[in-house]
């Protein structure tokens, strides 16, 4: 396996932050089975090398092959060798995935009170923006939200997201602020975007994204953070009614 592979780049950085070492193999395989089962690593997706997630991870090169064994053992993810190799993820059948049904709902069960935590949070970060933004900062957010209009792709639709609500935050210029809703995301993700994508949820979060950006120039702090709030229980947690 090659511990040059760069092409999954470092999706999993800040995973170190939410394993707890006492039992690192084992959680590593959870996260990486939870994004599987979302959809936020599909098939065919290319895993970092070992060397590139243990740094990313904080945790052993051991730790990490050991999750890897695990996975393969599943028949979730393969191990290819030689020029191109790597560990790719295999499928995502759900009989491949039901021997760990238990671990992922408890996982998902708890992620659902991130989510939660989040949403709320959101709607404070778009409120103060709507009260201390400065002209640049909304023409920044502008361009943000017409740059996700144009990602119609998970992977880049889900950074593009993150972007733009990133601008959001700096925008209350509060550096703390912009450290919570940074802290709250590496918890939610986990390393890698779990964030659910299909075609609907991309043109409603477009239509989101403006309304908010549209709210935050009228400096309708109420409003702004009605709409951020709604945006991430709609797109993350509940389905839209």
């Amino acid at each position: 396996m090659s511990d040059d592979t760069t092409s999954a780049g470092h999706e999993f950085a800040g995973l170190g932050e939410v394993v707890s070492l006492t039992s690192a193999p084992q959680q590593i395989a959870d996260h990486i089975l939870s994004g599987i089962a979302v959809g936020a690593l599909p098939e065919g997706t290319l895993l970092p090398g070992e060397r590139t997630l243990a740094a990313d991870l904080q945790v052993s090169r051991s730790s990490v092959r050991a999750a890897l064994l695990r996975l393969e053992r599943l028949g979730v993810v393969e191990r290819r060798r030689g020029r191109g190799g790597g560990t790719f993820v295999k499928t995502a059948r759900p009989e491949a995935l039901a021997p760990m049904a238990g671990r992922i709902d408890e996982f998902h069960a708890e992620r659902r009170n991130l989510l939660d935590a989040r949403a709320v949070f959101q709607n404070s970060l778009a409120a103060t923006a709507a009260l201390r933004r400065t002209e640049d900062e909304l023409s920044e957010l502008r361009e943000l939200a017409e740059v996700y209009s144009q990602r119609a792709e998970a992977a880049a639709a889900r950074t593009a997201d993150a972007q733009f609500h990133f601008a959001i935050a700096r925008a209350g210029h509060n550096p703390e602020l912009v450290r919570m809703a940074i802290d709250l995301d590496t918890k939610i993700n986990a390393g890698f975007r779990h964030d659910p994508f299909s075609a609907e949820l991309f043109d409603h979060a477009v239509d989101d994204h403006a309304a908010i950006v549209e709210a935050i120039a009228a400096g309708d702090a109420e409003a702004a953070g009605r709409l951020c709030e709604e945006h991430f229980r709609y797109t993350t947690i509940v389905p839209r009614p």
